[in-house]
């Protein structure tokens, strides 16, 4: 499947789905039109029933915040410190917004990732990844159900190939090994619920040091 299923869509449009999870869909949304329309009847139902609750009051300076946060995102460069300018949907970008270190850290098995903190917590773990072609992440299986969002270039994880705009779902049990299969580096944004676990023993093992070491 190259799109989030209608369970997914359903939580999202109803607020019960993480954060992570929402901003994935809003991208896929902004980068594929039938994507959105998918997700229309859902986003316009729960809008009805919000519409038909009574109103909250606002606070008497609420105006005066809402046009300063404006104004502070009008001042600032269009995808300002971005680690890939002009290539991030808007929610994404807004997501990475205030995070200092967007540096890429390098991985096993040739690829680099940025954790996405604004969008991580309890169970739920965001981050970008860069694939250089030919490359790819170990062959791993997942405690919990993992969202690949394609932004640039494609993968093929031996089930599957999945290009822009595409999503790649896998639940616990299915075990994959994504590689890239386009000439340019693939870059991807990945919802983790749960974790992953690497088949390879040996590459569970340096990747738990490396990612200890990182975190000194």
């Amino acid at each position: 499947m190259t799109m989030l299923d209608e369970g997914w869509i359903l939580d999202c449009a109803s607020g019960a789905a993480p954060e992570a999870v929402r901003v994935l869909a809003a991208c896929q949304g902004v980068m594929r039109t039938d994507a959105a329309r998918r997700a229309a009847p859902a986003e316009l139902a729960f809008g009805a029933l919000l519409e038909a609750l009574p109103g909250a009051p606002l606070g008497a300076d609420a105006l005066e915040r809402t046009l300063e946060q404006l104004a502070s995102r009008s001042d600032a460069p269009p995808h300002a410190n971005s680690p890939h300018p002009g290539l991030l949907p808007l929610p994404l970008e807004l997501a990475l917004e205030g995070q200092a270190n967007r540096g890429w850290r390098r991985r096993l098995g040739g690829y680099s990732e940025i954790p996405i903190h604004s969008l991580s917590g309890a169970g739920v773990e965001a981050r970008l990844l860069s694939i250089p072609p030919g490359k790819g992440a170990p062959q791993h299986d997942h405690a919990g159900e993992e969202l690949t969002l394609v932004l640039r270039g494609s993968f093929h994880d031996g089930r599957a190939a999945f290009g822009r705009g595409d999503v790649c779902s896998t639940s616990p049990g299915d075990v994959h090994h994504p590689r890239v299969d386009s000439a340019e580096t693939c870059i991807c944004f990945v919802v983790e619920l749960g974790g992953v676990r690497l088949t390879n023993p040996v590459y569970a093992g340096i990747d738990r040091l490396n990612r200890l070491v990182q975190r000194l």
